[in-house]
């Protein structure tokens, strides 16, 4: 490939000039009194670039996807009523950025968006709907941000695209994502809250048994857990409290709950507190965290779930929901719901899981149980008309009946 280095002169000494355009579509230039020296300086930056670009109205996948990621690192952290609040999240970044490498630019190269096409388009969905190891749900995920990337080049202040081309047509629409069936409900008769705890008493780890047991009676996310300190307990009043306001993100750094609402204090037990207080007194006194591994870091989710799959063979059962690591959350959560601790109110139950979606926390876990049956007044009304007989009841309206013929 020929490059245009050009003769110049600089403070009255001849220099040769290579002009390109950046990242940012705006001309640079790289400057050096040797030709030959220059053209390798000029070749590395093409080699970086990826492409040459040779008109400031060029769109290069590359650059917009380095403009999207600026962008959404400054969205990243922002103020919502005075406090701090994350609009999106470290992950969610991380998750954009690895299907931008491994699937958008890997088989798209940094084309010009301007020539993207509905033929180049079909080409790069035909490759997600081929590609066996990812599922369509992260299809779809994928596609998405090759349209956010599109999409960002049409909004102002860029305005350099006239229209995102990935809106023109449904062309995932052979990528369908089924809708996952609902939980099977949790049989209380072989699943009691003792036997639960049997479970988690056979898990030989002190501090994964601890983990379990608070996991179980606060229904909380295993990262909300994991990122407790001796700040989260509040024992010093008479009803002991575990403070839930963090938890534990990619990476093993803390970051904020998962949900506005996360933030939230649950009574537990007086029993489980002692425990908690003995732990604490065996831990070292200048260490503020309550769940490190041996090197210091906060203990991972696998370990976890290593410790209830060992639990699990020793007591020859299989849990009742795939997801082990949540298994606890939804036990707890199905069994508050169950047991009415709630009384049927999806607000407060939505509350104690720090969970915003109501209507998710209604479905799941209240409407199940509602009016279910399982009450003594229930008991007691069948118990009244099956026992004594419909004629022996006494109905207020029994003398308004009609009769046959």
């Amino acid at each position: 490939m020929e490059l245009n280095l050009r003769p110049t002169k600089k403070n009255g000494k001849r220099i040769f000039r290579y002009a390109y355009f950046g990242l940012d579509g705006k001309v640079k230039y790289i400057s050096h009194k040797s030709k030959s020296a220059l053209e390798g300086l000029a070749r590395q930056k093409v080699q970086e670039l990826g492409i040459v670009k040779t008109s400031s109205s060029q769109i290069f996948l590359q650059e917009a996807w380095q403009q999207l990621h600026q962008n959404l690192t400054k969205r990243k952290l922002d103020y919502l009523n005075g406090r701090k609040v994350k609009k999106i999240s470290d992950s969610t970044i991380k998750d954009y950025t690895s299907f931008y490498i491994n699937h958008i630019n890997k088989q798209m190269g940094n084309v010009d968006l301007r020539l993207l096409d509905s033929k180049k388009l079909n080409e790069f969905v035909s490759y997600l709907i081929n590609n066996d190891k990812v599922d369509n749900g992260t299809k779809r995920k994928i596609y998405n941000v090759l349209s956010l990337i599109i999409q960002h080049q049409v909004n102002p202040p860029q305005e350099r695209l006239s229209k995102n081309i990935c809106k023109d047509k449904d062309f995932m629409v052979d990528v369908q994502v089924t809708k996952p069936e609902k939980t099977p409900m949790i049989d209380f008769n072989k699943w009691s809250v003792d036997f639960v705890n049997k479970l988690i008493n056979d898990i030989e780890r002190p501090m994964v048994k601890l983990i379990c047991k608070i996991l179980l009676e606060t229904a909380a996310r295993p990262s909300e857990i994991r990122a407790l300190d001796r700040g989260s307990l509040l024992f010093q009043e008479n009803i002991p409290m575990i403070l839930i306001n963090k938890a534990v993100k990619r990476g093993k750094v803390i970051g904020n709950t998962k949900t506005e609402n996360g933030v939230r204090a649950l009574t537990i037990s007086t029993k489980l507190k002692d425990e908690i207080v003995e732990y604490v007194n065996s831990l070292p006194i200048d260490q503020d965290q309550l769940f490190l591994n041996s090197k210091g870091k906060y203990i991972c989710v696998e370990q976890i779930i290593s410790h209830i799959d060992s639990t699990c063979a020793k007591n020859r059962v299989q849990l009742p929901i795939a997801r082990k690591s949540y298994f606890f959350r939804h036990y707890m959560a199905t069994y508050w719901a169950y047991t009415k601790k709630h009384k049927e109110n999806a607000i407060e139950l939505a509350r104690d899981l720090g969970d915003q979606d109501i209507n998710f926390v209604n479905e799941t876990y209240i409407k199940r149980y509602k009016g279910s049956g399982n009450t003594p007044e229930n008991l007691e009304y069948q118990n009244y008309h099956f026992s004594l007989g419909a004629k022996d009841y006494n109905h207020p309206n029994k003398h308004n009946s009609y009769n046959s013929d």
